[in-house]
């Protein structure tokens, strides 16, 4: 029989040696563990019309060149299940960047998304800076690059709208346009992809004019590490949203879903058709 104050003793969450995980107390495990009410995290994405207008065969080829052309063949992804990717948050430790599951520590690599989603993950580092240009410079950039003009509205805010950029792929393209027309066609596909999916910000709908500088050069673009920088922008997100200071979640949420499900099999979605994958990305299935 235990005694009364071993039957008082209270029971204690957290790691029992705080000098790794030292943010135990910033952790939104530890309001769980206190009774403190809380709710589902908010997943941010948004990826518009991409997969409901026909493609053109010569868009695609300039989207392969640029390195997004196997995450476009993945297909439209599944509605994110909130309840899961809380509970992964609450199991993101930002001190290892890992999961802590009851049988040992996991986490999302670079061989994951490569695998998952068919993005480059060696090559150039994605990085970049916040020009200082005026309303002028964007609209002859977006003009040159993109074959449009943002609203005055975006132009004011600096971001698009996921549905400005939507709009374009509504416009038919034949097989005998100029080689730039295509070009500006899969620049609006991949700033969709990067915005909507890859590193969506915690609004879930705006994409910064900044991001046109990586794809303003075709071949540069394709030489950029596009898998390092989503899982860089995952861990941010995790990181934050672990720590309780954001309730909107961006960063490639889709992607730790399609993870999960393929590390934690009991969990994973019966798939009715499956298709069959020759070098594709995984998600393809």
């Amino acid at each position: 029989m235990a005694s009364s104050s071993t039957s008082r003793r209270r029971l204690l969450c957290g790691p029992e040696d705080p000098s790794v995980l030292y943010l135990q107390r910033q952790h939104v495990s530890n309001n769980i563990w206190a009774g403190v009410p809380s709710e589902d995290v908010r997943c941010r994405r948004y990826e518009g019309i991409i997969w409901d207008v026909p493609i053109n065969p010569r868009v695609l080829a300039v989207i392969d060149e640029m390195g997004f052309g196997g995450m476009l063949r993945c297909g439209q992804p599944k509605d994110i299940d909130h309840h899961l990717i809380t509970a992964l948050i609450e199991r993101w430790r930002p001190e290892t960047h890992t999961f802590h599951f009851p049988v040992g520590e996991a986490t999302v690599s670079l061989e994951d998304v490569e695998v998952l989603w068919g993005l480059k993950t060696d090559g150039e580092p994605l990085t970049g800076y916040i020009p200082t240009k005026g309303v002028g410079y964007w609209k002859n950039v977006c003009l040159d690059f993109l074959g449009f003009i943002p609203d005055a509205v975006d132009l004011k805010e600096m971001n698009w709208k996921q549905t400005s950029l939507s709009n374009q792929l509504r416009i038919e393209l034949s097989d005998d346009h100029e080689q730039y027309m295509y070009n500006q066609r899969a620049r609006v596909y991949c700033l969709l992809l990067l915005g909507g999916l890859l590193i969506p910000n915690a609004t879930g709908n705006k994409i910064p004019f900044f991001y046109l500088q990586f794809f303003m050069d075709i071949e540069q673009c394709g030489s950029y590490s596009w898998g390092g920088a989503t899982l860089a922008c995952l861990y941010h997100n995790l990181c934050e949203a672990a720590l309780g200071k954001r309730t909107d979640v961006g960063g490639a949420l889709t992607l730790l879903q399609l993870w999960a499900w393929e590390r934690i099999p009991i969990i994973r979605p019966q798939i009715l058709n499956p298709t069959p994958v020759d070098y594709l990305p995984c998600a393809v299935a």
